[in-house]
Parts: structure tokens; C-alpha cells; sequence
């Protein structure tokens, strides 16, 4: 029996096994076995990029991609070290570990959506998204839209600002599928998608999806009857929406919107007082927020990854990271002006999703690495051009 010597093909092996583990993991946040599906991909990617040039190149030849990936590394590096002056210096190898393992993930994604597979990566995380959100609906609907929390049976993530986020990551995601390859079938997730964002009632990702895509649309060949048909569209769904229970509570929940802009103020205004003790370097990576509101409510995050970044990594901590988010912002640009709205649209979702959500983005695979870095990858990558397959 003879063998192929080309029997071990480590490129292959670590987009399937990205593929797996981007299915699964947008089902099943933090799971172990979920998260061996990464590593597994990590390992053929390594091997693959040692023994591939052709594979080398793609990253070194793309200047969007080395400046990208060369500021992200610059920003994990420094919040890697600033264990160093936090309350467990040991935890340094913990926070590079996680540090390496986000910059692979970064550059298997995108060697993957430069390339010919990039809609159905897109397909995929859709799809894993979509059951996540339908099981929501499904078992776990009394609970979110009465006490809105997810149960502990909830394969997700275990809150429903996080669940509406990644509801809202599906949507775009959908909408760009159906831009490129105009099947109406990828459509019909969005009602389970935003279904479930309305579900649990969380008016940031609301909010953040509808700014994204309003900011982001090309008015140029816009009519009045596009507009008026838009304006019946919106008055009909909103009719629909606000008639029901979960319409009702909505309601009320934006009602409440001065009172929860109040306590969030009160959380970072007690964040700033902290950081005026140690405005540059900041507390360190390992530094949690510990302290009881004038409500009686106990505060244990910033509710903003940006105060986050300030509070664990000071002035330079967060100056890092807008350098990562500003390119990111610039290179957005040129992504609208390639066609590529929508792409363009997901990146301010997450940057408008995080300002009032989160405290850092950094560890083990979980939510934040769709809610955060799957967009950094998306935007620092481009679609394959008709002529390019």
C-alpha cells in the first residue's frame, strides 16, 4: 500500500478546523472541548505557515495586515507586562498566552477571508449564531424577557447584552453573505436574529446596529419613494412591535434610559477619581473594579471597555488601543469606499457596542472574540474580486 507523500497537508487541517471551531464556538461560548478545536487549528496553522512561503508572503507582502497585526501585538504586549505593576505579577504568563492566542486567531482568520472561502466562513458563524439565538427564543424566552437573564443551561454567554451583540455580529454577517452571493435563503436567520435582540430588551446593541448601518449607507441614487417605503416599513414594524408584550417592556426600557445613563455615569465617574492615582500606566491588567454604587448596587466592570483600558492600562494603555481602533477606523474608510458597507458597518457596531459594555477583551476564547476581534479581522481584509478565484 502506497502513501501520498502529500498525504499531511497542515493548510488544509487548520481551516477545517477553524471552520469547526467558528461553528461551534459561536454555539458554545467557553466550552473546553470547543476550545481544543482552536488549538488544534493553531497547531496546522503553525506548522502550515513554517513549512508554506506562499503562505508567509500573503502576510508580510500586505501592508494593511503587518500595520494591523504590528499594533495589535504592540497593544497585548504592553497589557501583557502591565501585570507587572498589578496586584499578581505571575499572572503576566497567563495574559501572553491568551495574548499569543488571539494574534493567531487574528491571522488564521484573515489568511482565510482573503481568500475564497471567506463567505462561507461568513455562512458558517451565521448559522451557529442563528441556533444560539434560536434556542434562546426557544427555551430559555420567559426567562430573558421577564428577569433578562439567560439560564445556566444557555450554551451562550451569560448575559443579554452579550446575546444581543452576537445576535446583531449575525445580522451583518447575513446581509453581507446576501450581497455577494444574492440568496434570499440566508435572509430568513435575520428574523430568529433580531428576534432574539429584541428579546432581551438591550437597547446599546439596538442602538449600535441601527447608528451602524444609518451612517453607513450610500444615499447618492436614494429616491423619496425609497425613503416613503422605508418610512411605511418602519411605522409597520414598529406598530407590530410596540403592540406586544416584548414591545411594551421595550418601551419601558428606553423610558429608563436616564436613570441607567445615570448610574453609568456615577460607575465612571468613580472609574476617573481611581485613574487621577495612576493616570499613565494605570492599575495593571489583572486590576478589577470593586466598589458600591450610591444606588446599593455592587460594581465589579466598567461597563465600557474603553474606561477598561484606561483603568488597567492608563493613559498609554488606552492610547494603544485607540492606535489599533483608529487604523482600524481609516481602513474601515477605504472599505466603504470599496463597496464593502457593510463591513465598514460592523466595525462601528462593536465600536459603539463597547462604549456602555464590557471591561476587557482579553482570554480565553469567549463572546469578545466575535464581539471584538472576529470584527478587527473582518476590516483588515478584503473580498476576493470576481477574477481573483
Amino acid at each position: 500500500m502506497k502513501f501520498s507523500s502529500n498525504a499531511f497537508q497542515p493548510r488544509q487541517l487548520y481551516v477545517v478546523f477553524l471552520f469547526l471551531f467558528s461553528f461551534f464556538s459561536a454555539i458554545f461560548c467557553g466550552y473546553t472541548k470547543v476550545n481544543n478545536l482552536f488549538h488544534l487549528a493553531a497547531i496546522f496553522f503553525t506548522i502550515a505557515l513554517y513549512r508554506n512561503a506562499d503562505l508567509r508572503l500573503t502576510f508580510s507582502l500586505n501592508h494593511e495586515v503587518r500595520r494591523g497585526l504590528g499594533l495589535t501585538a504592540a497593544m497585548l504586549c504592553y497589557f501583557a507586562f502591565s501585570n507587572l505593576w498589578s496586584n499578581d505579577p505571575a499572572n503576566i504568563e497567563s495574559t501572553l498566552t491568551h495574548s499569543v492566542y488571539l494574534l493567531l486567531y487574528l491571522t488564521m482568520l484573515i489568511s482565510v477571508l482573503n481568500g475564497a472561502k471567506r463567505d462561507l466562513l461568513f455562512t458558517v458563524i451565521t448559522l451557529g449564531l442563528t441556533l444560539l439565538c434560536l434556542y434562546s427564543l426557544v427555551f430559555d424566552h420567559q426567562e430573558i424577557l421577564v428577569s433578562r437573564q439567560v439560564s445556566k443551561s444557555n450554551p451562550g454567554p451569560g448575559n443579554v447584552i452579550d446575546l444581543a451583540g452576537l445576535a446583531g455580529i449575525g445580522i451583518f454577517l447575513s446581509l453581507i453573505v446576501f450581497r455577494e452571493k444574492r440568496r434570499l435563503v440566508i435572509l430568513a436567520v435575520i428574523p430568529i436574529l433580531l428576534g432574539t435582540m429584541l428579546l432581551t430588551q438591550s437597547r446599546g446593541p439596538m442602538i449600535s446596529l441601527f447608528i451602524a448601518l444609518l451612517i453607513t449607507q450610500s444615499y447618492r441614487h436614494l429616491k423619496l419613494k425609497h425613503a416613503a417605503y422605508f418610512l411605511i416599513a418602519l411605522v409597520a414594524v414598529s406598530t407590530v412591535i410596540l403592540s406586544s408584550e416584548i414591545g411594551q417592556l421595550l418601551l419601558t426600557r428606553f423610558e429608563e434610559m436616564y436613570t441607567q445613563s445615570s448610574l453609568r455615569l456615577s460607575i465612571w465617574r468613580h472609574i476617573f477619581e481611581l485613574v487621577g492615582q495612576s493616570p499613565y500606566f494605570g492599575y495593571g491588567f489583572n486590576y478589577e473594579l470593586s466598589f458600591t454604587n450610591y444606588s446599593g448596587e455592587y460594581i465589579r466592570t466598567t461597563h465600557s471597555l474603553y474606561w477598561g483600558a484606561l483603568l488597567k492600562g492608563g493613559i498609554v494603555g488606552l492610547a494603544l488601543l485607540m492606535a489599533v481602533l483608529s487604523y482600524s477606523a481609516l481602513l474601515a474608510l477605504r472599505r466603504m469606499r470599496d463597496g464593502m458597507r457593510l463591513e465598514a458597518a460592523l466595525f462601528i457596531f462593536i465600536l459603539l457596542f463597547y462604549t456602555s459594555q464590557g471591561m476587557f477583551v482579553v482570554g480565553n476564547p469567549s463572546e469578545s472574540w466575535y464581539l471584538f476581534w472576529f470584527p478587527l479581522a473582518v476590516i483588515m481584509t478584503t473580498r476576493v474580486k470576481p477574477n481573483a478565484s
